[in-house]
């Protein structure tokens, strides 16, 4: 009877042993998986949100160009292209500003390098979710209120004072 209960015992340690050995369940795995899964999904919409930007801009710069001279053929762009890579929410200003004035505070923040010409396109979303990064904001790219509260200060930069001696 002692001999049967030793081996119980022996039997119930070895099996808590085995349990406490592996630190991941295969659930915790699993959760980790998913995790990294929806990780590298947010950061491939984002991407993709980029490259529309980028075919947008594009499509705008072909559009305003100037026939090239050489063989003087007009460069056609099918609306229903253009159309394609637009999503309906493409704008990324949530609020009553211009892009002229979006541009300015962003050059007025130092976030902006560009050409102050109201088109707003990857350069501008750019320098928007570099603006959000630099003032711990949601980097979305998007100018919502929380966003534009902290931009629009920038829009008229205070004049430098010059000390006099």
């Amino acid at each position: 009877m002692a001999i049967r209960f030793l081996m119980i015992a022996v039997f119930a340690l070895v099996l808590s042993g085995c349990a406490t050995t592996s630190n991941t369940s295969p659930v915790n795995q699993l959760q980790v998986q998913v995790a990294e899964m929806q990780q590298r999904m947010e950061d491939q919409e984002k991407e993709i949100v980029d490259l529309k930007y980028e075919v947008k801009e594009m499509a705008g710069k072909v559009a305003d160009q100037e026939l090239d001279g050489a063989d003087n053929a007009p460069v056609v762009i099918r609306a229903d292209a253009v159309k394609s890579v637009e999503p309906k929410n493409f704008d990324i200003i949530k609020v009553g500003i211009s892009g002229r004035e979006l541009q300015k505070a962003l050059k007025g923040a130092g976030t902006y390098t560009g050409k102050v010409d109201g088109k707003v396109g990857a350069m501008t979303k750019a320098a928007v979710v570099e603006f959000q990064k630099a003032h711990s904001l949601k980097a979305d790219g998007v100018v919502g209120q929380k966003t534009w509260n902290e931009l629009k200060v920038y829009l008229n930069p205070p004049a430098e004072t010059v000390v006099s001696e």
